[in-house]
């Protein structure tokens, strides 16, 4: 769930490239191990019930981190969108 009340962001581009983009800025999957998903793994938890507890913990996919750097104003929806597509 997203909140409504930000602002979206668009490149605006510069005189050299027109792009709009300066650098690269990176999005992840990391998952902190905890007490709980480690004996998940050790029991040989299906994949399924150890993605929802990572996600009850907070875990973020790719496509959950580019949209918040979309939220902090660092890249475009339409970059996340193109970067996260399947």
């Amino acid at each position: 769930q997203i909140d409504t009340g930000f602002t979206l962001y668009r490149p605006k581009g510069c005189d050299k490239c027109n792009g709009g983009y300066k650098g690269r800025v990176g999005i992840y999957e990391v998952v902190r191990i905890t007490d709980e998903l480690a004996n998940m793994i050790m029991e040989e938890a299906s994949s399924i019930k150890i993605a929802k507890q990572a996600q009850a913990e907070g875990f973020r996919n790719l496509r959950q981190s580019a949209l918040m750097k979309v939220i902090q104003g660092v890249t475009s929806l339409e970059e996340a969108n193109r970067v996260t597509k399947d």
